[in-house]
Formats: C-alpha cells, structure tokens, sequence
C-alpha cells in the first residue's frame, strides 16, 4: 500500500491528535513507509490535507489534529 493509503486508512471522521495517529499507523507500517521520523509523518499528513484528502485544525489545548475529509476530490 502506499503512504498516502495506509494514512488515509488511519484517518477517521473524528479529529485526532499527530501522535495518535502516529501511534494508530504503528511503528512497523511508519519504518516501511519511510515514515519514522514525526516531521516526515507531519508532512505526510500535510500533503494529504493541501491535496483535500484530509482536514486539520489546532485543537483547544495547541496540538495538531486530523480527520479524514467528508467529500475528498476524486
């Protein structure tokens, strides 16, 4: 599967935290994909959002948080 799979996989309707994800993708599935390293991870995550796979937002107490997009672009 690639990056962009795996990651949208991760992604549910509900905002979660980078690190949560980052704990939900696994450390087995972020070596293969390249992905170890959390700002490599963030900008993964970055780019599925410009591209309109994902959203994000800064939640109340600062941190980063995701969710899968309710209409993506096909």
């Amino acid at each position: 599967m690639s990056r962009e799979s795996q990651l949208l996989a991760a992604l549910t309707g509900e905002p979660t935290s980078t690190s949560e994800l980052y704990s939900r993708v696994g450390y087995a599935t972020l070596t293969r994909l390249g992905l170890v390293p959390y700002d490599a991870f963030r900008s993964e995550l970055a780019t599925l959002s410009a591209a309109g796979l994902a959203q994000t937002a800064t939640a109340d107490d600062g941190s980063t948080v995701w969710w899968a997009a309710a209409d993506p672009p096909r």
